[in-house]
């Protein structure tokens, strides 16, 4: 199994609209997938998915439910672990909390990829949770605050995890030109002040299908498989699907978790 995160510093850049359409893409080629949705305070993937939920992480720490009672079937391939909607304890989860469900994670059966949309932020809830992944995707836009916050949470990830195998995501872009020209400056800043090269996966372009395709509760990679943003998703999942799987450290979060078992 093949983790991938998907995160950024600010909110409402399209973290979750990102992360589905990339479960969703992988799953049209054939791979088992499961999507973990990590906002699990203010979970929303269930309503791109068109899934009906009716427990959340939150019954898997009360013992109640086990991670996979708790899993939903979409109609669109892809199996998903909700989180829970307007729940503060779930948004402040202690580490061995986050470090424990990593570890169930790990033990899934069946699972070709796990995409992991984090929350927005540098909370242990997003940090160990992304620090833990095999691909890191950090989205940002091109505006001041989301630089600023991109920059903030690559420092974060550095200084707590020694992480150095970031890929840039530029999102809400014109046009690819626009993203590797994003991608440049923040590397540039990142070389100068914390000695690190961030890798660049593609740029997503705005569109106006998205709106749309998240009111009918359908994917844009299905609703309007010839948009931008369709075009753009395919192209990440090549990105992903070519990427190598790089050799575990002692940094690497998931694996010394699941030693422990």
């Amino acid at each position: 199994m093949r983790v991938i995160g998907v995160t950024s510093g600010k909110g409402g850049v399209g973290k979750t609209t990102v992360s589905v359409n990339l479960a969703v893409e992988l799953a049209k080629r054939g791979k088992k997938v499961v999507l973990l949705d990590g906002d699990l305070g203010l979970s929303n993937a269930q309503i791109l998915l068109n899934a009906r939920v009716e427990y959340s992480y939150g019954h898997v720490l009360s013992g109640q439910k086990t991670l996979e009672e708790i899993m939903v079937q979409s109609e669109y391939g892809v199996k998903l672990v909700p989180g829970s909607s307007g729940s503060s304890a779930l948004a402040r989860l202690t580490r061995l909390q986050l470090l424990g469900l990593i570890h169930a994670l790990s033990a899934l059966d069946d699972c070709d990829y796990l995409v992991v949309d984090t929350a927005a932020g540098i909370s242990d809830n997003v940090t160990v949770l992304f620090g833990a992944c095999d691909i890191k995707l950090l989205l940002i836009q091109n505006e001041p605050s989301s630089i600023a916050d991109a920059y903030a949470t690559v420092k974060v990830l550095q200084q707590e995890f020694n992480l150095s195998d970031i890929m840039l995501t530029p999102v809400q872009v014109s046009n690819e030109r626009e993203s590797e020209n994003i991608h440049k400056r923040i590397n540039k800043v990142t070389a100068q002040f914390l000695g690190l090269s961030l890798e660049y996966a593609t740029g997503i372009r705005k569109d106006p299908v998205v709106l749309n395709s998240a009111r009918l509760g359908q994917p844009a990679i299905l609703h309007a498989p010839e948009s931008d943003i369709a075009t753009d998703i395919k192209r990440l999942v090549d990105v992903i699907t070519k990427a190598p799987t790089k050799p575990a450290n002692s940094s690497d979060i998931r694996i010394s978790v699941g030693a422990k078992g």
